[in-house]
């Protein structure tokens, strides 16, 4: 029997929390989290702590294993309350966050981001610039926002691009198909390779043009998506376009 977040011996503010800002409504719902990729979920204006610790007190949540806990090692109380206050609960968080974004942190000022960077590479957890990634792609004149992109995806130079696929380049533009495209031709532009895939995706078979308005008019990204996948209706689908 299915039990539900509303029916736990939680708190008001909790109990609201995961309803309306984390969309969980099921016990269920948290399989599989621990306090780390459930803070990872948990928008700012959310104590991922405090509502973490009720959970664990249910049984319904637990602390990873092998992760240093920001409250595990000597660091200043403002840091310390920076970091929470983000939902910085582990080290190894801040590697999934641009240097700019941390800069930016409630409460984080100058003086305070020496003492992070020297704790961080005291523990050995790398803080990434996306400047890195903009001096990487330059030739693209890719958007910043492809830029956090990349970051999120631990993709900070053409290289990483090797042994993905189209379809990897999909999900790491977040299903987007316009600028999975887009992405697709620049990179290709400049001399990046994409792996075979199960599928192909027109973009990869097509010129720009053809797919893109193939796109438009059918919302067809794949081959196998055509009606009976054969060469003839592709033609006359390609030949409307020409």
């Amino acid at each position: 029997m299915e039990t539900y977040i509303k029916d736990l011996n939680l708190s008001a503010e909790v109990k609201a929390a995961l309803s309306w800002n984390l969309q969980i409504t099921k016990v269920s719902e948290l399989e599989g989290l621990n306090y780390l990729t459930f803070a990872n979920k948990c928008p700012k204006n959310c104590n991922a702590l405090a509502i973490a610790d009720e959970l664990n007190a249910l049984g319904y949540l637990y602390p990873p294993e092998n992760e240093i806990s920001v409250n595990g090692i000597p660091m200043s109380k403002r840091l310390q309350n920076v970091l929470m206050r983000n939902n910085i609960l582990y080290l190894s968080q801040l590697s999934t966050h641009p240097r700019e974004e941390i800069l930016k942190f409630r409460n984080m000022v100058e003086s305070t981001m020496p003492e992070l960077d020297s704790i961080c590479e005291k523990y050995g957890i790398q803080i990434r610039s996306l400047s890195s990634i903009k001096e990487a792609f330059d030739s693209c004149h890719f958007p910043v926002a492809l830029h956090t992109i990349f970051f999120q995806n631990n993709i900070f130079c053409m290289d990483d691009f090797k042994h993905k696929t189209a379809h990897d380049l999909y999900a790491i533009c977040q299903r987007d198909y316009a600028l999975t495209m887009k992405t697709y031709y620049t990179l290709k532009k400049n001399g990046v390779m994409f792996e075979d895939w199960e599928d192909k995706y027109l973009f990869g078979i097509l010129p720009k043009k053809k797919s893109s308005l193939i796109w438009q008019k059918y919302e067809i990204s794949t081959v196998s998506q055509l009606p009976a996948c054969n060469k003839q209706q592709l033609e006359e689908i390609i030949s409307a376009f020409s």
